[in-house]
């Protein structure tokens, strides 16, 4: 029954399409210029009058800066201030860096505790490892303060993981020249 009351009124659209007519709001143009130049069509078909079509071409007219304006103070407030985004490459280095440091970290912490104490692999142990550190805390400030709601923490988090890593890498470097370094300060720590 219903399949049938639906075929009837589909069937039968058609012979009012002439007398009804559609405007859609999704085909409707949002620009001030189409609908402006619509309207103007619109109504310089409907009225024959010239007087008439003179009044509503200005009227369209004011409609149209008015519509531009409005348009141009939207735009003005849609538009955010565009912010350097780091692309797929620089993810895709900051990936391998990462994965470099910890694979680089295996071989070092090896030989260091199998051969003893040596400047080299202090020195390497000093660089990589809070290079290692960094990209770990880089991640946890990524996932956990994200920039878009956080931007001022996001940011001071950021400083703050690299002013403490230099101070990390320079601290080690110290500790390697001017002291007993790294290796031979692990192997006291654990024979005591």
């Amino acid at each position: 029954m219903a399949l049938r009351l639906f075929s009837r009124s589909v069937s039968s659209a058609h012979l009012y399409r002439s007398q009804v007519k559609l405007n859609p709001i999704v085909l409707r143009s949002y620009s001030a210029a189409a609908s402006a130049t619509n309207a103007s069509l619109q109504n310089t078909t409907t009225k024959s009058d010239s007087a008439t079509t003179t009044k509503t071409t200005t009227e369209n007219e004011e409609k149209k800066t008015e519509l531009e304006a409005t348009e141009e103070n939207a735009e003005k407030e849609t538009i955010k201030k565009e912010t350097k985004e780091h692309g797929y490459e620089f993810g895709a280095h900051h990936w391998n860096l990462e994965r470099a440091s910890a694979v680089a970290l295996i071989p070092m912490f090896s030989t260091s505790l199998i051969y003893g104490a040596h400047p080299i692999s202090d020195g390497l142990l000093g660089v990589v490892l809070p290079y290692h550190i960094y990209m770990g805390f880089d991640s946890c400030i990524t996932d956990y303060i994200p920039k878009r709601v956080y931007p001022r923490l996001h940011r001071a988090s950021n400083w703050a993981n690299a002013v403490s890593t230099n101070l990390v890498m320079w601290g080690c470097y110290e500790f390697n020249t001017n002291d007993i370094g790294i290796t031979e300060f692990m192997q006291r720590l654990f024979a005591a």
